[in-house]
């Protein structure tokens, strides 16, 4: 199951499914199933395993238990219902199944049939399975899947739990639009459902995304909210999860009366339990000139890093200890450090543009298969068609023969001609649907086309961005965030930091990165200065960076913007482009991250 996480980028993997733990109903409902099925023996019949599906939310641990002592039903939609209930009892047991072949099994069989609410489960839990593989894309298609269901099912709950992975998925791709409205749906039928552990699950998630978007007063009344409602109802794992949260915020807003506060109202040993959040406790005593505490809490983050982000975030913490301390050395060694894993980090920056290109390209290659699809459906109709007719028609032949003896010449010679008209019919079916299947072939080629040539131009000006930028695109990015916060540093480092950034943005570089969207882009930038004269240069300067596929934080740093404003200009821009009268502003429009 997913659990929530602190980081630095967009991470949201809270639990949606089974989160209470075993409790004495489960137990109940374990004995009572067990009594259902005793004697049952072999393959469970439909009436049962309707049954177990009644239960599988309140004791999936048990459902799981009396599936797997069963056998698999052989076919039909006992076979599919098993497998979509062991998948969904897994789920919610907290195993996280990554193999999709019982799965596959139910969402083969509710693709084309069974009641609506089966048929978005068995898609949902089919992209449950493909985002524990980790296949982001799979998962999303099966997600959408499910989706086509929401509006024939009364059911709040199963596609609340939906709309909440979607939002996961989205949070994880940046895509901060479809993560928040994502949220909000879910938010809105888990209310529905009167769940109102998942109301604040999903509230906590969306504290989550407001602090990372740094919408830090959103962010600070969610959860705050959330975690009133968590000491209320004695809930830990809400608890201590908005604390990380919360430190994390106030650590960003170095806010040391309320890191005092929460330090002292909660146990730092319990309440604390991820390798960020000690790095931020470290780095608050180590401001308090509390060496030894901070020391303490800094080994103990060391301890708990897993990932490689953890341990990017952790040098940065522990320079901003050892300069807190005093110790220059120190915090000079833990920068060189952090400076030395830019090149990762930078890669990782500057493959984000590519993700709409990669989802652009899913849909493409779905259509494709699609249209193979209707070629094969085409053919079997057609050959079908033409079976049944020939068929038609040797009965009737035979028939006379037996019945019509003295007209046998005659009989034969009408049946001749019947046959010749109805096979010169279906030729001419046969060659419209080959004329059908020639032009879907073309259909196909253009979009492989299309995809290739769009793939191409996004790989070729990266390189060029690259290319242009060199050394600095890495540095400038990796750090950018630093940057943000730390304007007006009077350090020597954030000075020649400051120098070329300055020297980029009031150069030439402007005039070189547009003339690379003009090749790339289909000379996007000159009918755009055309059609739009009235734009400010600032605003074509934007367009430049946004077109480019630059980060907001690097164009905020470029341009010397609030990171709140980046937003407002972009959908300001987008506006005025919409009503404005430009030949190819729906160009302009699609081109746009």
């Amino acid at each position: 199951m997913l659990v929530a996480k602190s980081s630095s980028k967009l991470d949201f993997s809270l639990a949606y499914s089974y989160l209470c733990g075993m409790k004495l109903r489960t137990v109940i409902y374990t004995l009572l199933l067990a009594t259902l099925c005793m004697g049952c023996g072999g393959r469970l019949s439909m009436r049962e395993l309707e049954r177990l599906e009644a239960r599988v939310n309140d004791a999936p641990d048990s459902v799981l238990a009396v599936l797997t002592a069963a056998d698999m039903p052989r076919w039909g939609e006992r076979r599919a219902l098993y497998a979509l209930l062991t998948v969904q009892a897994q789920d919610k047991s907290y195993i996280d199944v990554a193999d999709d072949s019982l799965i596959s099994i139910a969402t083969r069989y509710y693709d084309r049939r069974g009641p609506a609410l089966r048929r978005l489960q068995a898609f949902y839990y089919h992209g449950r399975v493909y985002a524990n593989a980790g296949l982001s894309h799979e998962a999303m298609t099966a997600y959408t899947r499910a989706k086509e269901f929401t509006d024939k099912v009364d059911a709040p709950y199963p596609v609340g739990l939906l709309y909440a992975q979607m939002g996961v998925l989205y949070g994880n791709d940046y895509d901060y639009q479809r993560t928040l409205e994502s949220m909000e749906k879910a938010l809105n039928y888990f209310e529905l459902a009167d769940n109102e552990r998942l109301q604040y699950l999903t509230k906590l998630n969306i504290g989550q995304f407001h602090l990372n978007t740094k919408n830090t007063e959103q962010a600070e009344s969610l959860l705050m909210e959330v975690l009133t409602w968590g000491e209320a109802h004695n809930d830990t794992n809400i608890t201590y999860n908005t604390l990380d949260l919360l430190f994390r915020l106030y650590d960003a807003k170095g806010d040391t009366v309320a890191l005092d506060t929460l330090l002292n109202k909660f146990p730092i040993e319990k309440a604390l339990s991820n390798a960020v959040t000690y790095g931020i406790v470290a780095h608050y005593y180590a401001k308090k000139k509390d060496t030894e505490a901070a020391e303490t809490s800094l080994s103990r983050a060391q301890m708990l890093a897993v990932t490689a982000q953890d341990t990017a975030i952790l040098l940065f913490k522990s320079y901003q200890v050892n300069k807190a301390l005093g110790r220059t050395d120190a915090a000079l060694h833990d920068f060189e450090r952090l400076f030395a894993l830019q090149d990762s980090t930078v890669r990782i920056t500057l493959q984000q543009p590519l993700i709409a290109s990669q989802r652009d390209h899913y849909e493409t290659r779905l259509k494709v298969e699609e249209l193979r699809n209707q070629q094969q459906r085409y053919l079997m109709r057609g050959a079908a068609v033409i079976v049944l007719m020939v068929a038609v028609v040797l009965g009737i032949y035979i028939r006379h023969c037996f019945r019509r003896k003295l007209e046998e010449l005659n009989e034969y010679m009408e049946l001749a001609e019947d046959l010749r008209h109805t096979l010169y019919n279906k030729e001419e079916s046969i060659g419209r649907i080959s004329q059908e299947l020639q032009l879907s072939h073309a259909q196909i080629d253009e979009l492989r086309e299309r995809v290739d040539t769009h793939e191409g131009s996004v790989m070729h000006m990266q390189m060029q961005i690259a290319e242009l930028f060199g050394t600095y695109s890495r540095l400038l990015n990796n750090l950018s965030e630093t940057y943000y916060e730390n304007q007006g540093s009077k350090s020597a480092i954030f000075k020649q930091l400051d120098k070329e950034i300055k020297r980029i943005s009031e150069g030439n570089m402007i005039a070189e990165l547009e003339a690379i969207l003009n090749t790339n882009l289909d000379n996007i930038m000159a009918p755009l200065r055309v059609g739009l004269p009235y734009f400010k240069e600032k605003d074509y300067t934007f367009l430049t960076y946004l077109y480019a596929r630059f980060s907001g934080k690097t164009i905020a740093t470029f341009m010397k913007l609030e990171r709140n404003h980046i937003y407002q200009i972009k959908y300001r821009l987008r506006d005025e482009i919409k009503a404005s009268d430009a030949p190819s502003k729906d160009f302009f429009l699609d081109s746009m991250p």
